[in-house]
């Protein structure tokens, strides 16, 4: 698995596409659905009590839930797009710091997969929220909140073992 990722094309591919579908997502659909900065999309993830959820989804109003409805699938794109970024990225790194054989390694290489998982799911438990908000369990809701701060916590851990990879490869070439 690390070696097909480790592929440079698909660092470059995978890390241009990152970009702009961030770009994309905060700063077009985001504020798209919410009217305002886009913030509201982010709550709607960290809200863990339903009522607040339906609260975060009623301030969009109804040219909001279209936007979310009809944009959604820009976020699993994004999640894809970064999920396969920071697994290439660090599949890479691990080969040039000479790694591989560390499993704690291969493990944040999942870890990065994992929270674009964690994304997909998010955003399905999320439409469904949309779609029929009365008929959404109170403990579905805050499962997927759950769901949402593990993607949250994954993605500063992927990013710490990038750097300490770049640190790695770095000594590396120097002797």
């Amino acid at each position: 698995m690390l070696k097909r990722l480790s592929s440079k094309t698909l660092v470059i591919v995978s890390g241009i596409t990152t970009l702009l579908m961030f770009v994309i997502i905060m700063f077009i659909v985001d504020p798209l659905i919410d009217g305002k900065n886009g913030l509201g999309v982010i709550s709607l993830q960290l809200a863990f009590d339903k009522a607040a959820g339906v609260q975060i989804v009623n301030g969009w109003g109804e040219g909001g839930v279209l936007n979310f409805k009809k944009y959604i699938f820009a976020d699993y794109l994004y999640a894809l797009s970064y999920a396969l970024f920071f697994a290439s990225l660090l599949s890479l790194l691990i080969f040039r710091a000479k790694q591989e054989r560390h499993i704690r390694y291969v493990w944040v290489v999942c870890l990065a997969l994992v929270a674009g998982v964690c994304d997909w799911i998010e955003n399905t438990m999320e439409i469904c929220f949309v779609n029929d908000m009365a008929a959404f369990s109170d403990g579905v809701f805050y499962i997927h909140s759950i769901i949402a701060v593990l993607k949250w916590m994954a993605l500063p851990v992927v990013i710490v073992y990038i750097i300490a990879l770049l640190n790695k490869s770095g000594q590396n070439r120097a002797v």
